[in-house]
């Protein structure tokens, strides 16, 4: 889409034509000033390129950065920020005291002693108890700390009295990267899909994508939501991250929270909030490449093995997308195979609240074959 139409040929021949009226003469080519017009015209077509994107930049199909983010402020849809992971740790002491331990606020703990988690405030272990289970915080926002798995935590950084062991007892989870624009494939996605989907927000009536909105507000790394109404007065809203992550219980419970204010909610709604239930499917499959192919097999391998991945992350990231063999063997002769026979997965719809995951892969080259 273009304001301002670029026709560099067009323009030469228009600037070249008043040019020369005015001098009341004909500029033949080695004309010096007519070499001066043609450098010209390189500069006024890089200044319509610059008219045309700056234009463009007040539509939200085009906009991008700090000029998004203007319109999602007119929108009152400001880009969410990067978010701490949280877990839970149990503080152990060496064994029970008379008097209660403090346990500061800002306490750190750490798994590897490069990322550090600290508790949110002052919390005590009382006389003749052995241990405390408190939330900590990473340090700092994004996404490296997540992932922890219990006990993978078990270093205390700051050292107090009569605490013997320190160890996560969940996983850590809800670190997120400031929202981007979109996700690099489908412009429709990111800050820009919630930008589109800001005016459902302003009615309370419980529609869709009302509640859509809302609940991909809670966090950045949230990529797909569907919303379902199982029974008269109750919503489900089910959530995807990206990659095809299930949502972590620290999300569910952003989504709960950004779903539930009295700005999202109808009174008489019933919201729930849950990850999406796991379909499991298998990839078994035998491919061929062309004789004539032959110079290119070991590319043409490659890519057969790429295209799988590719077919894993698009079945497996849509809440309630059926497992379709027919997209993964499209994908499979675009890469050069001359001919494939898949074993499974086999074509199955799933319900609207289930995600595809896949379990196994076997790729198995048959050889050259034609």
């Amino acid at each position: 889409m273009n304001f301002v139409k670029v026709d560099a040929k067009q323009l030469y021949n228009e600037i070249l034509v008043q040019f020369q009226q005015a001098l009341g003469e004909v500029l033949y080519p080695g004309d010096e000033r007519r070499i001066f017009l043609e450098q010209e015209v390189q500069l006024i077509v890089g200044i319509y390129n610059a008219i045309n994107e700056s234009a463009k930049q007040n539509l939200l199909t085009y906009a991008k950065g700090q000029v998004l983010d203007a319109i999602g402020i007119e929108y009152d849809t400001k880009r969410l920020q990067a978010q701490k992971a949280m877990c839970r740790v149990e503080f152990r002491l060496s064994s029970a005291q008379m008097q209660t331990v403090h346990i500061p606020k800002g306490t750190r703990v750490t798994p590897d002693g490069l990322l550090f988690f600290e508790t949110l405030s002052d919390t005590f272990i009382s006389a003749n108890t052995t241990s405390l289970e408190v939330d900590v915080v990473a340090t700092v926002a994004g996404v490296n700390h997540n992932g922890f798995a219990p006990g993978q935590i078990k270093t205390l950084v700051d050292m107090i009295p009569f605490v013997g062991s320190v160890s996560n007892i969940t996983t850590s989870s809800g670190g997120s990267q400031e929202e981007e624009d979109d996700n690099g494939v489908d412009i429709w996605s990111g800050y820009r899909e919630r930008i589109r989907l800001a005016a459902a927000k302003i009615s309370t009536a419980g529609h869709e994508l009302g509640y859509i909105y809302h609940a991909k507000s809670a966090d950045t790394d949230i990529d797909d939501v569907i919303v379902t109404s199982p029974r008269p007065g109750e919503i489900l809203i089910t959530a995807l991250m990206k990659n095809g992550q299930l949502p972590s219980e620290t999300i569910i419970e952003r989504i709960k929270e950004s779903c539930n204010s009295k700005k999202a909610r109808p009174m008489t709604d019933k919201v729930s909030v849950a990850a999406p239930t796991v379909s499991e499917y298998s990839i078994s499959l035998t491919y061929y490449i062309a004789l004539d192919d032959a110079a290119s097999e070991n590319i043409i391998k490659a890519k057969v093995v790429e295209s799988v991945n590719e077919y894993i992350k698009w079945q497996d990231s849509k809440i309630g997308r059926s497992v379709n063999p027919d997209y993964l063997k499209q994908l499979i002769l675009n890469a050069g195979a001359y001919k494939v026979d898949i074993t499974s997965p086999i074509y199955t719809e799933i319900q609207e609240t289930q995600v595809p995951k896949v379990t196994t892969k076997s790729i198995i080259y048959g050889g050259l074959k034609g």
